[in-house]
């Protein structure tokens, strides 16, 4: 599209009739399946909009035309001030409800050769809505569109997005819009996300590209085991991969809302990152919709990479595996050859004779031990000698991860490392309230009962960057001094006499101070 190459669906054109289902008009293309569902139908604008737009953006003009926004309907005077989340529209014999705002995206700055047309229509309410399909049927172009029910007139798409982009820290007008039923899914659980975490989004990549964030295709699927599947992913810009190193994560956004962090399972090759899920029976919605849901040619938002389980150069590593946990391993060996250092490799599994990536590891005759149930793993033993040069990693269930932790708790902390695939289940600890000091400024902030320390800190302006935010990987981390209620599950007994990690720990007492200068 136009100075960059990624896909668009701004290309529409005028046609006489439209045949709508419940998924929006037969034959009306997205370009990503996380652009569509049944809360983003169809798309209407206010051709109104593009003789104003033009005064705004003179040299857009050409391209401000009917269609230019990427709309399926175009009406005249219909806009985000007299139009209300949750009108009933007829059309045609087809009936549609406004389910949200539409959140315009970087696109429209290339679409427009305008640097700064999507944050302009998000800024002045001109970016259309998006119906659901109640009732099927067809649109002829020229039939009269009515509003036949108005249930939440207090409620004009403008004023949502007041409080969508504005006015973010109004608790009540959050509060009401979390709890809309007629508001899309997407929409209310922005609203509902903000009331648990206390966080407000950062909306400067969606609306300028740079965030840092790739949009990426799964190119192959592979099923590894009856329960593993192995994904290939590739940029659609078809632009290099930013670097990544043994043990990395990605985190990608999926349509459903959730985000999920996977370790790729091999280093980068032909511009593809490589990552297995595992489906859980005890799926939180991540692993089932990549295993029920994912196909080639699926689009995805991803982060990344984030490095929390780096190697450490070593004469010799062992690596102990559980499961899934096998992931950053896969990597870990191409890297621990390269650099001409031996290892070892225990994994435990269900089935000695019938294990994921049982081909690949063959490779490794001689250093890659299996083990299971019949054959378990005595890791005890395998952890009593502790020789020199030698580092100890461990991935898989927070139970196993443990028992490897505490057979190595004769070894040196800095050389033994961890990652949990799964964030350990909270223990019912109470809570009370607390003061922290920031040491600098002294700057005094209260930290609520059921509060996280972290979200105190940057209510009151304090920027604190995170990632897991279960106490799982540690980039939050601060110094501190005072006692603090430890809670995490990465730092070592050493660096929980200088760090403490905001996300999930506490303070012992009634107040405890910290440098944010880490």
């Amino acid at each position: 599209m136009f100075t960059i190459n990624v896909e668009t669906g701004f290309d529409k054109q005028p046609v006489s009739s439209v045949n709508v289902n419940l998924f929006g008009i037969i034959g009306d293309h997205q370009v990503h399946s996380s652009h569509g569902g049944e809360d983003r139908a169809l798309l209407q604008f206010d051709s109104h909009h593009y003789a104003e737009l033009g005064k705004t953006f003179p040299n857009s003009r050409y391209y401000l035309v009917n269609g230019g926004f990427g709309e399926n309907l175009v009406v005249a005077g219909m806009n985000e001030h007299n139009m209300c989340i949750g009108d009933k529209v007829a059309i045609g014999n087809v009936l549609l409800e406004l389910s949200q705002p539409r959140p315009p995206c970087f696109k429209l700055n290339h679409r427009f050769n305008e640097p700064t047309m999507a944050l302009y229509t998000q800024n002045n309410a001109k970016t259309g809505w998006f119906y659901r399909v109640l009732n099927e049927g067809i649109i002829l172009a020229g039939d009269p569109i009515r509003v036949i029910e108005r249930p939440h007139p207090e409620w004009p798409v403008a004023r949502v997005q007041h409080y969508l982009y504005h006015e973010t820290d109004n608790k009540a007008a959050t509060t009401t819009l979390s709890e809309m039923n007629a508001l899309g899914k997407e929409i209310r659980d922005t609203f509902r996300h903000r009331l648990e975490s206390n966080k407000t989004e950062d909306w400067n990549g969606r609306l300028t590209g740079n965030s840092g964030k790739l949009e990426m295709r799964v190119v192959k699927i592979v099923n590894e085991s009856e329960d593993i599947k192995r994904f290939y992913l590739s940029r659609t810009d078809l632009q290099p991969l930013p670097e990544s190193t043994a043990g990395a994560n990605i985190t990608l956004a999926l349509p459903n809302g959730l985000q999920r962090s996977y370790s790729l399972c091999a280093l980068q090759a032909d511009d593809t990152w490589q990552i297995a899920v595992h489906k859980s029976n005890q799926s939180r919605g991540g692993s089932a919709f990549f295993h029920d849901q994912v196909n080639v040619g699926d689009i995805f938002t991803v982060s990344g990479p984030q490095n929390y389980f780096e190697m450490t150069r070593a004469k010799h590593q062992i690596f102990i595996a559980a499961g899934i946990g096998i992931t950053p391993f896969l990597t870990m060996i191409e890297e621990a050859l390269a650099n001409s250092e031996s290892f070892e490799l225990h994994y435990c599994v269900k089935d000695i004779n019938d294990y994921p990536f049982k081909k690949l590891l063959s490779r490794y005759s001689g250093k890659v031990l299996i083990y299971s149930q019949v054959k378990p793993l005595d890791i005890e033993t395998l952890l009593n000698f502790h020789h020199r040069g030698t580092h100890v990693y461990s991935c898989g269930s927070p139970a196993f991860v443990d028992l490897v932790r505490k057979s190595a708790k004769h070894w040196n902390d800095e050389h033994v490392h961890f990652e949990l695939f799964t964030p350990p289940e909270k223990k019912l600890t109470e809570n009370t309230a607390f003061k922290v000091i920031i040491k600098d400024t002294e700057q005094s902030i209260e930290v609520e009962q059921n509060e996280s320390m972290l979200n105190a800190l940057r209510k009151n302006g304090i920027p604190i960057d995170s990632s897991c935010e279960t106490g799982c990987c540690g980039k939050c981390k601060v110094k501190y001094e005072g006692e603090a209620d430890h809670r995490d599950t990465i730092l070592t007994t050493k660096e929980r006499e200088i760090f403490m990690t905001p996300c999930v720990s506490r303070a012992k007492q009634e107040r405890i101070t910290v440098s944010i200068d880490k």
